[in-house]
């Protein structure tokens, strides 16, 4: 019976401690644009807001074969569009994927994507000791 009890301690501590860890990143306003038959590229913006410093590593989607992360600047007066391994999130700031700005690049993906559906995305992102973990969230398409 004490082992029993223990095991029950154990196993309520673990959980606990996993529920404790969650990240709280807050993920809000996230759309994909339109697209009309035969397009295959499209780009995806969202607000950012984390309690932590964190990298955003990558996104993915089981509907969407290429997603890149885009940076934007300008070089010679010109705006360029920059592919990024990674997107620095610094804590208590929020980071924004806007027109303009930083961005997502949806490409190869078949079908449109229509106004109104949703898509899964999956954020990959990983900490400051490298500890990796993913945050889902359905993209409203616009």
């Amino acid at each position: 019976m004490k082992f029993l009890k223990f095991t029950l301690f154990i196993i309520a501590l673990l959980i606990s401690t996993d529920i404790l860890a969650a990240r709280d990143i807050r993920i809000e306003n996230a759309w994909i644009g339109s697209t009309d038959e035969g397009d295959d590229m499209s780009v995806a913006y969202m607000s950012l807001l984390s309690h932590e410093d964190l990298i955003l590593t990558s996104v993915t989607s089981s509907r969407i074969k290429t997603i890149e992360m885009h940076n934007t600047i300008i070089e010679k007066g010109i705006m360029k569009m920059r592919m990024t391994n990674e997107i620095k999130i610094e804590h208590g700031k929020t980071f924004e994927f806007k027109s303009g700005g930083s961005h997502l690049m949806l490409m190869d993906f078949k079908g449109p994507l229509k106004a109104g559906q949703k898509v899964k995305l999956i954020l990959h992102f990983k900490d400051k000791t490298n500890h990796s973990f993913d945050k889902s969230i359905d993209a409203l398409i616009k």
